[in-house]
């Protein structure tokens, strides 16, 4: 057996275990909420996607909102193999998408994002039974594709390149990386997947587990304020404005 047949049953078991059917598309707040994976999306620089920490004390995921949504949702998808299916694991600073067989988890934590993001009962579903030829896919269908299963071009055409649904050369082809945003809005659809976003954004109960750690007096009172602040949150701005309008 390929090893990524291997990856690919452990991400459609994951789905399953989680209520995904075997074609619809992840809603990964609700996942990381459900999986209490407390996440924020912080501004990074270009080498950083993400990273997931695995301790005692619960999981954590951080994910550079300077990249585009799609990559974003790509990247936490990696992160969940290294959180929920790779053994031993710690924690790691991942660049996602390289799909390096000389990093073996990292290789691995590629094909988990895409099996799980992208899965094959998805792309047959969703796509004309006379474009499940090589190299006919349409670019309409390729869009309706990246934005059902919120990916990036880059992502769904290496997934259809492994299914052999397209060759190497109509892969060059669909990239056409200067239409892309034209191809969605020429469909109807937002652009919002192809831009950056989130920044600040937090999934998870961090801001009550740092008032916890605060009231057992774990951590200062600076400390809260500069875990609040990491998240957008100044709670003493707030308490003003909720009074004056109660008041």
């Amino acid at each position: 057996m390929r090893k990524e047949r291997l990856i690919e049953y452990k991400a459609n078991k994951f789905r399953e275990e989680h209520g995904l059917s075997p074609t619809e598309p992840v809603n990964l707040g609700h996942l990381l909420t459900r999986l209490n994976v407390i996440t924020l999306f912080k501004e990074m620089g270009d080498n950083f996607s993400g990273m997931a920490v695995k301790n005692g004390y619960g999981h954590f995921m951080m994910i550079n909102a300077n990249d585009i949504i799609a990559r974003q949702r790509f990247t936490i998808g990696h992160e969940l193999y290294h959180l929920f299916i790779q053994e031993e694991f710690q924690n790691r600073i991942c660049f996602v998408g390289s799909f390096d067989k000389k990093d073996k988890e990292e290789y691995n934590a590629d094909w988990f994002s895409s099996y799980f993001l992208i899965p094959e009962d998805g792309i047959i579903e969703q796509s004309p039974e006379k474009e499940l030829k090589k190299d006919s896919i349409t670019i309409s269908t390729v869009t309706k594709l990246e934005q059902y299963f919120g990916v990036s071009r880059s992502a769904l055409l290496n997934r259809l390149k492994f299914l052999d649904l397209i060759s190497s050369s109509y892969l060059e082809q669909l990239k056409d990386p200067g239409n892309i945003k034209r191809n969605a809005l020429q469909m109807g659809y937002s652009t919002e997947l192809y831009e950056p976003g989130n920044k600040n954004r937090f999934i998870g109960d961090y801001g009550l587990k740092a008032k916890q750690l605060l009231d057992k007096d774990l951590i200062s009172e600076s400390d809260f304020y500069s875990m609040m602040s990491d998240i957008g949150i100044d709670p003493d701005k707030n308490l003003v404005e909720d009074d004056k309008a109660a008041g």
